[in-house]
């Protein structure tokens, strides 16, 4: 099964779909009119490896635009990263942020800031050494981000072609722990990485070196998706896709389809660094107001909660819709 089936299994084409229909009604008529339906798949914990587009800190602040109260008080349950939202469909909770303080929260924060390819293959050591994988587990994976950035910063002491052969590594190291994941009994929900060519910090790279820059991060980001794709192991059972970059380069494209007024720079003010921006922290923009959602980027390298936002559902679309 391609890719392509993978990140869309419910896709068919109008032919084939009449077909499929056919033989569904003569297995119907020749199996005296029964039916089945496969199982949809629910998890008992939920597993967070990754960066820190995908982190909860001990006291509830994320990698975005928070959200505090009148009192400067930060509630951690207003403003949802995308593993919160995807958590938040199976009544999971994170320790992290459980305001309600339910007991034994089911849902994992393993994720870390800084986080690259090598530091995945940590958490998940770190992980298995005090517990261990079960077969109703679901795991997400959000790592590479930083790959692409620590890959580009050694641009141009090194060349590209040199650049673009250890990111490509980076991409294989994933796709190797995810199928591991996978193959200890895990179902996982595996992201694409951002295309970093599309963030402040890239057209700031531009305004000072020219606009080969975002290019190059770009390629760097496409390079990473490219070789971790190619190295998953498909069978349609155990893994789900879930399409990070195509997703930001809609929203860059077409912002006003997903309500944005800015997708060229930070909401956040650089007076409060990640995680400490709020929605009382925010850059005073004339006309609409500035906030989370309707703002593309929260620093100059990592996305606002509009980001969170819809890629939360599409991570629930893929955990529902997926064979598992």
């Amino acid at each position: 099964m391609s890719l392509l089936r993978l990140a869309f299994p419910l896709f068919f084409r109008p032919a084939r779909l009449a077909v499929a229909a056919a033989m569904g009604l003569g297995l119907l008529a020749g199996c005296g009119g029964g039916s089945s339906q496969v199982d949809e798949f629910v998890p008992e914990r939920l597993l967070v490896f990754g960066d820190e587009l995908s982190v909860i800190t001990p006291d509830g602040r994320k990698y975005t635009t928070n959200t505090v109260d009148d009192n400067g008080i930060y509630k951690c349950d207003n403003s949802p990263i995308w593993v919160q939202n995807l958590a938040g469909h199976y009544d999971f909770v994170f320790a992290e942020c459980n305001p309600d303080a339910i007991g034994n929260p089911q849902a994992k924060m393993l994720a870390r800031v800084g986080a690259n390819s090598d530091g995945l293959a940590d958490q998940v050591r770190a992980f298995s050494t005090g517990d261990s994988i079960r077969p109703n587990d679901l795991a997400t994976v959000l790592v590479g981000m930083n790959d692409v950035l620590e890959a580009y910063d050694a641009f141009p002491t090194e060349s590209e072609e040199v650049l673009v052969g250890r990111i490509k590594a980076a991409g294989v190291r994933v796709a190797h722990q995810v199928n591991e994941l996978a193959a200890a009994g895990a179902r996982v929900l595996v992201s694409t990485v951002p295309d970093m060519g599309l963030t402040p910090f890239a057209r700031s790279e531009d305004i000072e070196f020219g606009n080969a820059r975002s290019r190059l991060l770009t390629r760097l980001s496409s390079e990473f998706n490219t070789a971790m794709r190619l190295e998953l192991v498909n069978d349609g059972s155990k893994l789900g896709l879930l399409m990070l970059d195509d997703l930001m380069r809609a929203m860059h494209r077409v912002p006003g389809v997903y309500s944005l007024v800015d997708v060229d720079n930070a909401v956040c003010l650089e007076s409060a660094p990640l995680p400490d921006c709020s929605n009382a922290t925010l850059v005073e923009r004339s006309g609409t107001a500035a906030t989370g959602s309707n703002y593309l980027w929260a620093d100059a390298y990592r996305p606002a909660l509009s980001m969170h936002s819809q890629l939360g559902s599409q991570a629930i679309r893929r955990a529902t819709s997926n064979p598992f």
